[in-house]
């Protein structure tokens, strides 16, 4: 592949919640940890989650709809909440990444959240400076995969699409933002993920540039057997530069 069609991005975009964030839905209430899956999906927190209900209104109507006291509602998701913890060591990569970048790595999160849950994460301890500007559902009135949600990040943050990466846990909010031209990224596996990012921000020549003089006079190679084999040509003198 030549340099010219390796693609370099220069500003990030991640969601939240079980990329940025983990969450438990075990809790200390009768409700199931997958009728709370549910319910998280459902039009009432949906609408919820983009300002159109307040909390008291939709622990309400959630308790209507699947039977369950109001009380009980709010303490299922004040366990969830309890939950939550930032994964520091993914937060310090995408530091490392800006580093690398020189500073020119743009980085931003877009979540479908509502606003009190919003206020609760925010209390939580981890790396916030790193981010430009944190998108809420509940501050934009739409949510993910909504593309009008994605224009309006597009427009905020003024960034040519081709540019962008997006990474959601959720296949379908990765595809629409990809319908405007994005590099979307499914988070399933941090370490994949990670591999993504580094190719999509990171200059290959750079690095290579960078890796191989610091590695001159090492650069043999080794079968799968952990044997090493001498070089025939002749090593790379530490004078090279770039």
């Amino acid at each position: 592949m030549s340099s010219s069609s390796i693609p370099q991005c220069t500003t990030l975009v991640f969601d939240i919640g079980d990329v940025l964030f983990y969450l438990s839905l075990a809790n200390s209430t009768s409700i199931p940890p997958r009728t709370l899956k549910t319910i998280l999906s459902s039009p009432t927190w949906q609408l919820y989650e983009c300002g159109g209900l307040s909390e008291d209104d939709c622990y309400r109507l959630v308790g209507e709809e699947w039977s369950f006291p109001t009380s009980e509602v709010r303490q299922a998701f004040q366990d969830v909440r309890d939950s939550l913890q930032a994964d520091h060591a993914f937060l310090e990569f995408i530091r490392e990444l800006q580093a690398e970048s020189g500073g020119q790595l743009r980085i931003f999160a877009m979540s479908n959240i509502s606003a009190p849950d919003y206020t609760v994460l925010r209390t939580k301890p981890a790396d916030w400076g790193i981010f430009q500007r944190v998108f809420t559902s509940a501050a934009a009135g739409m949510r993910k995969p909504n593309l009008a949600f994605y224009k309006h990040v597009l427009d905020e943050i003024r960034a040519d699409p081709t540019t962008v990466v997006f990474v959601d846990d959720k296949p379908e909010n990765v595809l629409a933002a990809q319908s405007f031209g994005i590099h979307g990224v499914v988070f399933d596996d941090p370490t994949r993920v990670r591999q993504v990012l580094r190719y999509l921000v990171c200059d290959p020549a750079a690095r290579a540039r960078d890796l191989l003089p610091a590695h001159a006079g090492q650069l043999e190679s080794a079968t799968d057997t952990g044997i090493e084999v001498g070089a025939n040509l002749a090593q790379l003198s530490r004078s090279v530069t770039g």
